[in-house]
């Protein structure tokens, strides 16, 4: 594989070591030079996908082509692995699914996968001046390392010089760094230390740093105090832990204390997907988001959101297997209002389809029952994205749809958005009574419906809207640009741009193409 564009590869000692955010500041930094650069991540695992070009593709992925300036497409992260239940993951090869693989056979792959790896990667390091790459968890885990596409070989094959980055909040960073280090192939790839979400005295940590460089010959970059990006998550590692209890919304944080705070609990279903659809709720003035679990936590809400899921019919069953379906169903007798997104609106059918077996061995599931749709599992992936405005109202919506599932519409219900199709509008999602639902993900990236939505549920919970909170900008979080500008600022001071260009453009050997010593196609 030959490319022209020199490449910064970010490698992490472990999974939410900070890789993704600190990927995504570097491209916009870099971008902020004049440069052209686009992100790239070989292999990913992860629910929280993002609709694109041509298919899915890892959440970061897509943050990181917006710090770069671009638009996502299916190149920038040709391998997505989203776990499907027990033991499997399907698999999405340049955004299309490419039948499921088995946990045991996790990163064995048919020529072609690894075909699509090297052209998606080449397509696009033809096209930039700088390739920053993302690698994957840790390229430590030697146990896998005959498979591991993500991390060393992928170095090997883009010529990539490495940063390898340490959260040193768990502890044991030097540790890690060193063992991580001391056990990767190609370890002369590796250019530079870098220890992140440090609280305290830099200045502590430089007999450390100086006894690192000895061992290893690798100099420490940067030392980056702890800062929340405020930047979408790539997974569920970085979710808060689950509330439970009467006292799931007590918290010191005086927004979340307030009484009169819209409390809304979104259900932690075990295969939760798409959770960074409800980043712009939380960070909305006098609303209170948890996810719960929990009998006690669920009756304390005012409003609760069954979200996406890879898995609706397991999810379902767990959600019936722990009784939770019970505190559910007095939730809503009580006249809590409910969403459902996309799984979370299928469950609120009347019944699941399955005559494919696509997601579950299962024919037939009968649903919650509140909503008179049915859902039949197909196949096909419809992935898309959408526009369109709030039935009746001149709300503007963006979102996407990311699902296998056909949903009818039959009874009482009405739709309550009308999605732009060129011709007659497609009427989208039902609601009947305080019962809503839809297929759609990124709904409340519209700051005008999560402002309706929100008006609407307090009224519901017979709060009135907090004190001083107009409907202005003032009231709508930062733009994804902003955010993203704003961690660029941050990290500017820490990192010698000239210095990390240097080094990924002196590291300019591209390894052979090595094939896996396994090749297996996976089933379809």
């Amino acid at each position: 594989m030959k490319a022209n564009a020199p490449a910064l590869m970010i490698l992490g000692t472990g999974s939410h070591a900070g890789k993704s955010v600190l990927a995504a500041g570097l491209c916009r930094l870099f971008r902020q030079r004049g440069l052209r650069v686009a992100p790239f991540k070989a292999q990913n695992m992860s629910l929280n996908s993002a609709a694109v070009e041509g298919g899915e593709i890892g959440r970061a992925q897509a943050v990181q082509a917006a710090a770069c300036g671009l638009s996502p497409n299916v190149d920038m992260n040709p391998v997505l692995l989203k776990p499907a239940g027990p033991g499997h993951c399907q698999l999405i090869v340049q955004g299309r699914p490419h039948g499921t693989i088995s946990s045991r056979n996790h990163g064995i792959y048919g020529a072609e996968v690894i075909a699509a790896i090297r052209a998606s990667y080449t397509r696009l390091a033809h096209t930039v001046d700088l390739m920053v790459i993302e690698g994957a968890g840790s390229p430590a885990e030697i146990n896998l390392s005959d498979r591991d596409f993500a991390n060393m070989w992928m170095a090997d094959q883009a010529g990539a010089a490495c940063l390898l980055v340490a959260d040193i909040e768990r502890g044991g960073a030097f540790a890690a760094l060193y063992g991580t280090w001391s056990l990767v192939p190609s370890r002369h790839r590796i250019g530079g230390f870098v220890l992140n979400k440090f609280r305290g005295d830099a200045s502590l940590l430089d007999p450390g740093n100086q006894q690192l460089e000895a061992l290893t010959g690798v100099p420490m970059l940067a030392v980056l105090p702890f800062l929340d990006p405020n930047l979408p998550e790539e997974d569920s590692l970085a979710l808060p832990v689950v509330a439970r209890g009467p006292e799931a919304f007590a918290t010191a944080d005086v927004a979340m204390a307030d009484l009169d705070a819209l409390r809304i609990g979104v259900l932690r279903f075990p295969h939760l997907s798409n959770f960074t659809d409800f980043e712009p709720l939380q960070l909305e003035p006098g609303v209170a988001l948890r996810y719960v679990w929990d009998a006690e936590a669920m009756a304390a809400c005012d409003v609760l959101i069954l979200p996406g899921t890879k898995s609706t019919v397991a999810d379902l069953g767990a959600l019936r297997a722990s009784g939770l379906e019970s505190a559910l169903r007095r939730a809503v007798e009580m006249g809590t209002p409910v969403l459902g997104i996309c799984g979370g609106y299928q469950m609120l059918g009347r019944a699941i389809s399955d005559p494919a077996n696509v997601e579950s061995p299962n024919p037939q599931t009968t649903g919650l029952g509140w909503l008179p749709v049915h859902t039949v599992f197909e196949p096909g992936k419809r992935v898309e994205r959408c526009h369109g405005r709030l039935h009746g109202a001149q709300i503007e919506i963006e979102g996407y749809v990311m699902q296998h599932g056909r949903i009818t519409r039959a009874g009482t219900g009405e739709s309550w958005i009308d999605i732009d199709t060129g011709t007659t509008p497609e009427l989208e999602g039902c609601v009947l009574g305080r019962i809503w639902g839809t297929s759609l993900h990124g709904l409340f990236e519209s700051a005008a419906l999560r402002r309706y939505a929100i008006k609407r549920w307090r009224t519901w919970a017979g709060k009135s809207d907090p004190a001083g909170h107009p409907e202005s900008p003032a009231t709508i979080s930062p733009s994804l640009d902003a955010r993203l500008d704003r961690w660029a600022d941050f990290l500017r001071p820490h990192f010698d741009l000239d210095a990390l260009l240097a080094l990924a453009r002196g590291q300019t050997q591209v390894g052979p193409d090595l094939e896996p010593p396994h090749m297996e196609q996976p089933h379809a």
